[in-house]
């Protein structure tokens, strides 16, 4: 990866995170002084709870979900990946990124038909006045961005076989870094030495 293009996606992530950290901020803010207005002059702040379940989670959420992509820190379990050859596992790879970005093709598709819907009838947050329905628009603008950033590593993982083992690589480095490396005194190792 080049500077330049490492530059502009540490940039892009910004434009991601940055909005995400305000709105975490904003809610902390928010919940604290209505905790406080309540406890102290008897008095909350109107649609807290509203907002906290329409407006701050979601968007929190959505952004996390764009942000895990784009740095590859999803959770994955990988069962029998490690053990393929080198080979297939770019193809299995690239099949498991293809499907996926279908599948998020298909929520943003969706999203975007209930997002209309929401804003035609004008969807309030749950029986409260405080309307909703512009969030319900982030829900297809995500799921299409992760359709973009799947199809993309799903070409990179089929493409470019070093991106596998970039992968497996970055793995290994996380496993190590959380001290989930596997020690050398595993029953497998044990045996050996017998």
């Amino acid at each position: 990866m080049s500077a330049s293009s490492a530059g502009r996606e540490s940039r892009l992530l910004l434009l991601i995170e940055v909005p995400a950290v305000i709105v975490t901020f904003v809610m902390m803010v928010h919940i604290a002084a209505n905790a406080l207005l309540r406890s102290l002059g008897g008095s909350p702040i109107n649609h807290t709870l509203e907002l906290t379940q329409y407006w701050y989670v979601p968007i929190i959420a959505l952004l996390g979900f764009v942000a895990a992509q784009a740095r590859n820190e999803h959770i994955t379990a990988d069962l029998i990946f490690d053990k393929l050859p080198a080979v297939t596992r770019r193809w299995v790879l690239g099949f498991g990124y293809v499907v996926t970005a279908v599948v998020m093709a298909g929520f943003a598709w969706y999203g975007w038909e209930e997002a209309l819907h929401s804003a035609k009838i004008g969807d309030t947050a749950g029986v409260s006045t405080l309307i909703s329905w512009p969030v319900a628009f982030l829900v297809p603008l995500v799921f299409a961005s992760l359709t973009v950033q799947f199809g993309y590593v799903a070409y990179r993982a089929v493409m470019h076989p070093n991106t596998v083992e970039e992968l497996i690589a970055a793995k290994v480095a996380d496993d190590e870094r959380f001290g989930e490396a596997k020690s050398s005194h595993t029953p497998d190792s044990e045996e050996e030495a017998k």
